[in-house]
């Protein structure tokens, strides 16, 4: 598991916030945290659901949705990101694999490298 913070851009409805974002190779989805998202906006669920944490027995509350862009070393990621929303995320938004592998993005030397330049999403 490789772990990297770094600033990203969050754009949703014309608004462009930046954010702490660590890319996280330890987790298979990517998430905002409740007081980021309320920001840039989320569609709350009734009923929070529970994801695992890599502690045992320990869980998050994921308690909402929002549709973003994200912006990421300097390049607009060309497709919208279903992402959660979790309450008390220790950082603004975690990046998980499901974005890392859909774009080619790898950590190197603690930094973020792409495979490909612009970053695109490919079909397999």
């Amino acid at each position: 598991m490789v772990k990297v913070e770094k600033k990203i851009r969050v754009h949703k409805n014309g608004k462009d916030v930046e954010a702490v974002a660590l890319f996280d190779t330890g987790s298979r989805r990517s998430y905002l945290s409740k007081e980021f998202a309320e920001k840039v906006g989320y569609e709350s669920y009734k009923e929070p659901k529970k994801v695992p944490l890599a502690v045992k027995g320990k869980f998050a509350n994921v308690i909402g949705r929002t549709a973003v862009f994200l912006e990421v070393e300097g390049y607009i990621l060309p497709e919208e990101e279903i992402v959660g929303v979790i309450e008390d995320l220790a950082v603004d938004v975690i990046i998980g694999l499901n974005i890392m592998e859909s774009y080619g993005i790898y950590i190197e030397n603690n930094e973020i490298k792409f495979k490909c330049i612009p970053p695109t999403s490919m079909i397999i």
